[in-house]
């Protein structure tokens, strides 16, 4: 039934789209070459965006991969104002505003040498909405209906109905992926594809090579459709942990870290090679409850399906302490799963106070009484539970010892269990946990909060919604403000859909870093964003003197 009428509607549409060209942001001028080594301290888990929800991953993913167009400094999820191309270069709505034409760079092409085309984009949607894929990015992308290709270079997404992300929804949510590379791949295997190990993609650096547990390399595509990076190679140095990353640092085996714990920023900042760097930020921190059952997700939680228990566990925790104790005045007490950061934020929101007394009548309440050890015990079962924390997070390690204080001092045994970042992040996914304290990033779209918390994405294996939260009301409120129009009607349903969400407790929401990187004083940083801090990593130099000078120290030592 479409295509008669995008032969006939549609094709002035078309037409237009093919002569328009959108911003293009180009490296004019300036110094070229040089490497640049990013201090992690956990391994990637595949270089493929569809099931990427790895920090690392996604970093790289996002240098060597195209979304269709970026937001501005704003991010401002509604409309296309502010916008610049990508992948695209210009793009057109339908009348009904239903359609979104994308016109491909025809400059664009795949590392591998093949030119990009709309197959790619309508592939890409396909991959990422395939139920056996998995994506945490599907739910997302609901309301597009499909996407078309009237030629090689236009790909027209058509959506279910008009709603103010449309744009962001198409054009930011999916990085695309080369049709050709990816066609003959197993759906439901692509986190052991040879795809995954080895990317190609369209963006600014070509993937080189990544040893696990060691490093990831990328270099510069020189023939960049938007033109040369002025860094030639970029490294992710991969450390066991957070400390070892900062070794790194201050020996000037390393260039870049991405966060600085405030207990260590000034032992940095006293290093003679090394400048502190701040930038905004949208990463919050919180203590999940698994409201399934870890052994068996079939099931509810014994403890944590009850929304009492889990307010009442909330009130016993002073996050202000917390924040205070771990970040001194480096963070701020985190309102929930949107930081300040977003559009939408309301710092007038529902928040469960810190009532201890309040948690200990409510306990009570509940049949949880205090025993002889002073343990709550409920027949004859203590009020006990483990505290899953990476040793690779310093922040969350101090965190989950406060959190442990605080439980106890309510009669409530909390173990913190350590365990390495992988293992941490494959029990998250696969739900094999009580509790664990979580840092996320959240997106600059507040419609994304469903990927998190919304019920599809708890259904969804290896989902966003790691804890199992499943609330239709909070899914309704979010679904009505996501077809607001009017900013300030949308605000209020996000307000309203936040107010449950915080009533229910599924989360202790504990902190909001403030964000500084280290960065070695030769690398001279450029827009560093709240939402990718490496966006554009692109333009970002090391001058050549100072190339030359760190060339002649590693030779030096090299002849030793």
């Amino acid at each position: 039934m479409r295509t008669p009428l995008i032969a006939s509607s549609l094709l002035p549409l078309l037409a237009v789209i093919a002569c328009q060209r959108g911003d293009r942001v180009r490296t004019e001028g300036g110094e070229y070459g040089g490497t640049m080594v990013i201090a992690v301290a956990g391994d990637a888990d595949a270089l493929l965006p569809p099931i990427t929800v790895n920090a690392t991953s996604y970093e790289v993913d996002g240098l060597v991969f195209e979304n269709l167009a970026r937001p501005g400094a704003r991010l401002d999820p509604i409309g296309d104002q502010g916008w610049t191309g990508e992948l695209a270069d210009s793009w057109k709505w339908g009348r009904d505003s239903l359609t979104i034409g994308f016109h491909i760079d025809t400059a664009a092409r795949w590392h591998d040498g093949v030119p990009v085309r709309s197959s790619d984009v309508k592939f890409t949607i396909e991959l990422y909405k395939n139920p056996k894929v998995g994506s945490y990015v599907a739910p997302l992308l609901a309301n597009i209906d499909s996407v078309s290709t009237p030629d090689s270079s236009i790909a027209l997404f058509w959506f279910k109905k008009r709603y103010p992300g449309q744009f962001y929804d198409a054009a930011y949510q999916m990085r695309i992926l080369p049709r050709h590379a990816l066609a003959g791949a197993d759906p439901a295997q692509l986190q052991s594809s040879p795809f995954a190990r080895h990317p190609i993609g369209s963006g600014p650096y070509r993937f080189v090579s990544w040893v696990p547990r060691q490093t990831i390399e990328l270099q510069a595509d020189t023939s960049y459709h938007h033109g040369r990076p002025r860094l030639e190679r970029l490294i992710w140095s991969i450390a066991p942990e957070y400390n070892a990353s900062v070794v790194r640092m201050l020996s000037g085996d390393a260039d870049f870290m991405e966060f600085v714990n405030p207990a260590d920023i000034q032992r940095v900042a006293r290093a003679p090679n090394v400048k502190l760097v701040p930038y905004p930020s949208m990463a919050y921190g919180y203590l999940l409850f698994n409201e399934r059952d870890p052994n068996d997700p079939s099931k509810p939680n014994p403890l944590f399906a009850d929304r009492s228990l889990r307010r009442a566990l909330t009130m016993a925790i002073d996050r202000r302490r917390v924040t205070k104790s771990v970040f001194d005045s480096l963070g701020a007490v985190s309102y929930g799963p949107y930081t300040r950061a977003l559009a939408y934020f309301d710092s007038t929101v529902v928040e469960l106070p810190y009532r201890p007394d309040s948690a200990r009548r409510l306990l009570d309440a509940l049949g949880w009484r205090v025993g002889a050890d002073g343990i709550r015990v409920k027949n004859g079962a203590p009020l006990r539970f483990s505290i899953l924390v990476p040793t690779t997070s310093t922040v969350r390690m101090q965190t989950a010892v406060l959190l442990q204080s605080m439980f106890r001092d309510v009669g409530v045994k909390a173990d913190i269990e350590t365990a390495d970042g992988a293992t941490v992040r494959q029990r998250n996914q696969s739900r094999q946990f009580q509790t664990l304290i979580e840092a996320m990033q959240s997106d600059g779209n507040p419609s994304s909060i469903l990927q998190s918390w919304g019920i599809e994405a708890a259904k969804t294996e290896d989902g966003g919604n790691a804890g199992s939260y499943e609330n239709p009301q909070f899914d309704a409120l979010v679904d009505t403000a996501i077809a607001q129009f009017d900013p300030a009607r949308a605000k209020s349903y996000y307000f309203r859909a936040y107010n449950v969400l915080n009533e229910d407790a599924p989360a202790i929401w504990l902190w909001e870093p403030a964000t500084v990187a280290a960065v070695q004083k030769r690398i001279h940083p450029v827009d560093m964003r709240a939402d990718e801090w490496f966006a554009n990593i692109s333009q970002w130099y090391i001058p050549s003197a100072e190339r030359i000078a760190r060339d002649q120290i590693r030779l030096a030592e090299a002849q030793r």
